[in-house]
């Protein structure tokens, strides 16, 4: 839903002046308080959520950026298990997200996925996987397609600072490289795995110097500044677009939640956190948005009550859908039989 719709006047910004910066904003906003109320909804008495779930506060920018330049058709994006932000930024209906937490048949995966598993394959997104480091290769096949068939798409394929240390990392980005796929691999570095820091996992600490062996361009971005991302994710695809082969990045960002809904995140200090809330990447952007004349406080008034409203609406349409029914148990268990070549 479009922010003019709520806004009868905007005394310095037009309507359509810096639409596009302000959609960028709400739906980082809309990432947010899904994620918040997600939370909320996991820990409240009665949890209408169940098993394993990852939520993607402060990494936004991310997820936001790379949809910012993602082709519908064209494209491909694999995740790993943290894919609620990614979804939501290539449109999902934060209805069908919800339904999928909640574990009901209206959800992106029928209920059956739950918070690790959200897909929406009509869109490219490929989604999230649960094994650490096991949908790389996936990705690495998606790019393969996309080269032999000649579409002029690319693959995104992201994963966490933990998965660099699987060996099917290495082997993929290889492959890929030697193949010259039209690949982004792109590490979303928010400094932990789980709860170890990258210096006690990682004997190079620089992690976009873990890609050096692989004749492919790497480097590290701000991860928190979506303007940046734009510039970086836009460069790769445009390579892989050319032909000219893969690229690997590594944002840097933080995450304000723990690793799932049991971390503690005793590892990180209070003062941490609060110089981590300095770089906010939300906050970041709505001020340089005030500082260009594209966003007024009646704007982002409107954006945070239309976000708030969109998820609430979500939270109760879970509640009333129906729950997959048992009949259904063994369906989308994918078999395909083709006929023996004579």
């Amino acid at each position: 839903m479009s922010v003019a719709n709520h806004v009868d006047h905007a005394p310095v910004v037009s309507e359509s002046k810096g639409q596009a910066e302000r959609d960028r904003l709400r739906m980082m906003m809309l990432i947010r308080r899904f994620e918040e109320r997600t939370y909320q909804e996991y820990t409240k008495p009665g949890q209408k959520i169940g098993g394993f779930c990852h939520l993607y506060s402060g990494q936004e920018a991310v997820a936001v950026g790379i949809a910012s330049i993602f082709q519908k058709g064209k494209d491909y994006l694999i995740n790993a298990y943290r894919c609620h932000g990614h979804s939501l930024a290539l449109g999902m209906d934060p209805r069908a997200a919800m339904a999928e937490l909640f574990g009901k048949a209206t959800g992106c995966s029928k209920g059956k996925g739950g918070s690790m598993h959200f897909f929406q394959a009509e869109v490219g997104n490929l989604g999230g996987h649960g094994i650490v480091g096991g949908h790389i290769p996936l990705g690495l096949g998606t790019a393969f397609a996309q080269m032999y068939k000649k579409t002029g798409g690319v693959t995104f394929c992201l994963f966490g600072d933990g998965a660099i240390n699987q060996g099917t990392f290495n082997e993929a980005l290889n492959m890929a490289s030697l193949y010259k796929v039209p690949a982004i691999f792109i590490v979303e570095n928010n400094g932990v795995a789980m709860g170890t820091q990258v210096a006690r996992a990682s004997a190079e600490p620089e992690l976009a110097k873990r890609a050096s062996g692989y004749h492919m361009p790497y480097r590290a971005i701000d991860g928190n500044d979506i303007d940046t991302v734009i510039a970086e994710m836009n460069e790769a695809a445009q390579r892989g677009r050319r032909g000219e082969g893969p690229t690997f990045l590594v944002a840097n960002t933080y995450r304000f939640r723990g690793h799932s809904m049991s971390d503690a995140m005793k590892y990180r200090s209070k003062e941490e956190m609060e110089q981590a809330k300095l770089r906010d990447p939300i906050s970041l952007y709505e001020i340089r948005l005030r500082e260009k004349g594209l966003l007024t406080d009646e704007q982002a008034d409107a954006m945070e009550e239309e976000v708030a409203e969109v998820v609430a609406d979500a939270v109760r349409q879970a509640d009333v859908d129906p729950h997959p029914m048992l009949e259904d148990r063994f369906n989308d268990v994918l078999a395909e039989q083709y006929p023996l070549q004579k």
